[in-house]
């Protein structure tokens, strides 16, 4: 009878001990969500202005595809050892606020720079600080849930639609008090996440030592850094390797357009079309997002990503040729969809295809490529903008094209 009741009391003990985590996770991504939609409300008021400010402080097209490079260079340096920091201490919160804070700092001190120079050097910086939170970030968000696509959906739907929020705010902000108070106002939001991020409750983990990591020093013309004893080689290998490759193709399309796409909208449709278009494109996300993350979670990632794919080059040969305004609404939507597709998908298979351990490098590994491909698509951008933006447009397809028959070789 005395084991019988320690059976039953131990039962209950282990009901509880689930429930209680149960209550921690929804609690914490309700933390989670209310932090990350007040800070891409933040980042959909600014992001799209800083080209647009760069070319108010006399920036020439090639300068204005400078501020991308600078930004996602520094982010390529430092994502994959701030990821491994984040695994290491078993920390997420902490790096997510830190970069937040960053974030923030950077771009309240933009509103009283007077040449581009110096607009060019804070958002280098936010490459550096602000790389802090994007690992952490989906490897917090993987551990939430044990459906990745169904909690990425989720998490993109609710970033979207602070983004959407921010990119409608950001026009009549712009329009009534000028670009300097926007990233002002941009600063303040930035500051009121990352304190919302610190009421997260994380369990402690264990701790691994440091001393293996070796950091990028400074002046050293390679971008890696050399991590002993890390998922680093083994991420790189096989199938993640040619995955990890089609995310750098698929982002150097991405950034020749996004990084001269505000300046492009600007001249072709006028000024206050910039967050209208950017809004759009953030509603579908929002709109969207959710149900394709279910989606994935039952007909799998690599389906969606080809899809994905295919919808950057639809959407860019659109742009590149649709001038009538009320129809580029049409294809800012289209737009929205696609890049929530890919980031649903790209996350997905991240989650599903790396262990539990290395899950903050891998989901490192991912941003990083995506940064590298936004170092070299704005270099091209630049360039061939000069020359002609529907020339930079159409001229995706090439690597578009090359991610494409790559993916193919992925295995379900």
């Amino acid at each position: 009878m005395a084991k019988r009741e320690k059976a039953v009391l131990q039962g209950k003990r282990e009901k509880t001990l689930k429930l209680k985590k149960l209550r921690v996770k929804r609690r914490n991504v309700l933390i989670l969500a209310i932090a990350m939609f007040i800070a891409n409300v933040a980042f959909g008021m600014a992001f799209p202005y800083l080209s647009v400010y760069m070319r108010l402080l006399g920036a020439s097209m090639f300068m204005v595809g400078l501020l991308s490079v600078t930004f996602n260079l520094t982010s390529t340096l430092f994502q994959y050892p701030f990821g491994w920091l984040s695994d290491s201490t078993g920390n997420r919160k902490t790096f997510i606020a830190f970069g937040l804070l960053s974030f923030a700092v950077l771009y309240s001190l933009m509103a009283f720079v007077s040449s581009s120079l110096g607009v060019l050097f804070l958002r280098t910086l936010q490459g550096v600080f602000g790389s802090a939170m994007m690992p952490a970030h989906s490897a917090l968000i993987s551990e939430l849930s044990t459906r990745a696509g169904s909690i990425f959906g989720l998490f993109n739907s609710i970033e979207n639609a602070g983004f959407m929020v921010g990119n409608f705010l950001g026009s009549v902000i712009v329009s009534y008090l000028g670009i300097r108070k926007l990233f002002i106002v941009s600063g303040v939001l930035l500051f009121l996440s990352a304190g919302v991020v610190l009421l997260i409750r994380e369990r402690p983990m264990g701790r691994r030592s440091l001393l293996g990591m070796i950091l990028v020093q400074e002046g050293r013309e390679s971008w890696r850094a050399t991590v002993r004893g890390s998922a680093f080689k083994k991420l790189m290998r096989g199938h993640l390797g040619i995955f990890y490759i089609t995310v750098f193709l698929v982002m150097v399309a991405s950034g020749q357009f996004y990084s001269v796409s505000s300046v492009y909208f600007k001249e072709t449709f006028g000024e206050w079309s910039i967050g209208v278009i950017f809004g759009i494109e953030s509603l579908a996300a929002a709109l969207t997002g959710y149900s394709l993350g279910k989606l994935i979670d039952r007909y799998g990632a690599k389906r969606f990503y080809l899809l994905a794919i295919a919808g950057y080059a639809v959407a860019f040969l659109l742009y590149a040729f649709v001038k009538n305004v009320w129809l580029v609404f049409g294809v800012a939507f289209l737009s929205g969809v696609k890049w929530v597709m890919t980031i649903n998908s790209t996350s997905a298979y991240v989650a599903q295809n790396v262990k539990v351990s290395e899950r903050a490098q891998g989901m490192g590994l991912l941003n990083a490529m995506m940064s590298l491909g936004w170092v070299v698509g704005p270099l091209l951008g630049g360039y061939l903008a000069g020359i002609s933006f529907e020339l930079d447009f159409v001229s995706t397809l090439i690597p578009l094209g090359l991610a494409f028959v790559l993916a193919l070789r992925l295995p379900e």
